[in-house]
């Protein structure tokens, strides 16, 4: 049986690397976009920034994907409150751009959200729920979310929507979290904004695994990924701290007015369906971090 043509927007970033080479071991026919033009192991990553309509219309047109998983956007929180006006053309824009571009093919579209859509959760936050977004990455990533259920109703465009905790990996290291935990294993000082806010922490190959999960999936719907098991930013630290078996250098700081303090995530959802469940344990990849990076 032929392989569906699969088209990764944002294969550049860390979880498209981390997709990428899963895609090509299963055989699918798969080529990348992002503003970045170098390749991506044996797959083409042609430089196409998705804000730029003409350039998206004609790649997807020439083509003709089955499948878009939409990865591209500006993440994080701090990177989209310092650059509102970027979050909204690169998250909104460019999502919409991929939409209309994709009207006449009609791939089912793969969107890769946020945690940050439901702002603050004391209890596990399920996908029926009222959507509170506190800053401009929920706020970015809620009206993509809109859009893409929009075009769903009027274009019958097929989706489903993966919304993601905080990712890390021993092998990402240059922004997030991952970066956090490799200055602190280079014996630097970090900065602890908080320290309080509850996390739930996925590692990017399991999230990788998700979406080749949803692939499969053949109804339109919205699943929370992740572990299920939130724990606070420094209970963290203190076990990385042990694993290390010495003191780490941080230094308390206030909490960001735009940082979400609780992520509770019910995935019970994709538990059933998507039968997905996390696999990579912390412990073990802050091993791997310390190995590689001390």
């Amino acid at each position: 049986m032929k392989k569906e043509r699969i088209l990764v927007t944002g294969g550049s970033g860390s979880l498209g690397r981390s997709l990428i080479p899963k895609l090509v071991s299963d055989g699918f026919d798969c080529i990348s976009i992002s503003r970045k033009s170098d390749r991506i192991g044996s797959v083409n990553n042609i430089k196409c920034d998705i804000t730029n309509f003409q350039k998206v219309n004609s790649v997807i047109n020439k083509f003709k994907p089955n499948i878009i998983i939409h990865l591209a956007g500006l993440t994080g929180n701090l990177e989209c409150e310092s650059n509102p006006k970027l979050a909204f053309s690169s998250n909104v824009s460019g999502t919409l751009n991929i939409l209309q571009a994709s009207i006449k093919l009609k791939p089912k579209i793969i969107f890769s959200s946020t945690r940050e859509v439901y702002g603050c959760t004391k209890i596990a936050a399920c996908e029926n729920d009222p959507l509170k977004p506190i800053n401009i990455n929920g706020m970015t990533k809620t009206i993509s979310e809109n859009l893409i259920r929009n075009f769903h109703s009027i274009h019958n465009t097929p989706y489903t929507i993966l919304r993601f905790p905080n990712c890390y990996s021993e092998n990402y290291a240059k922004r997030g979290f991952s970066s956090l935990l490799k200055k602190a294993i280079r014996g630097e000082e970090i900065k602890i904004f908080g320290g309080n806010q509850i996390l739930d922490l996925l590692h990017f190959n399991d999230a990788a695994d998700a979406i080749l999960k949803s692939i499969y999936y053949d109804k339109a719907e919205i699943f929370n990924i992740g572990t299920g098991k939130p724990r606070k930013l420094i209970s963290v630290i203190n076990k990385l701290k042990r694993v290390l078996n010495k003191d780490i250098d941080y230094d308390f700081l206030p909490s960001h007015s735009f940082e979400v303090r609780a992520c509770k995530l019910n995935i019970n959802k994709a538990k059933k369906h998507l039968k997905f469940e996390a696999s990579i344990k912390l412990d073990d990849i802050l091993r791997k971090m310390v190995s590689k990076w001390s």
